[in-house]
């Protein structure tokens, strides 16, 4: 039997946070730049931890999409699919 499973990918925050927290402020972790947590773009990206530099993933919110590709290495690209 082959199993086949489909991840469903949004880029909404209201799919991944509770609704009394989109009104959180927040800062984009590209330019910094502050907005509310529910107006920005969620996306699972790549970062390196400072102190070991291992490469790790997890969600993250950028106030656009701009940002969120400006973030993201080419070369990681890729390895999110």
């Amino acid at each position: 039997m082959i199993q086949v499973i489909v991840m469903l990918h949004s880029l909404h925050p209201e799919h991944f946070v509770v609704a009394r927290h989109l009104q959180t402020p927040w800062e984009c972790p590209e330019c910094k730049r502050r907005f509310p947590y529910g107006h920005g773009v969620m996306s699972l990206t790549h970062y390196r931890v400072v102190d070991t530099g291992e490469v790790k993933q997890g969600l993250a919110c950028f106030c656009s999409t701009t940002c969120l590709l400006l973030w993201e290495h080419p070369a990681m690209l890729g390895l999110m699919h």
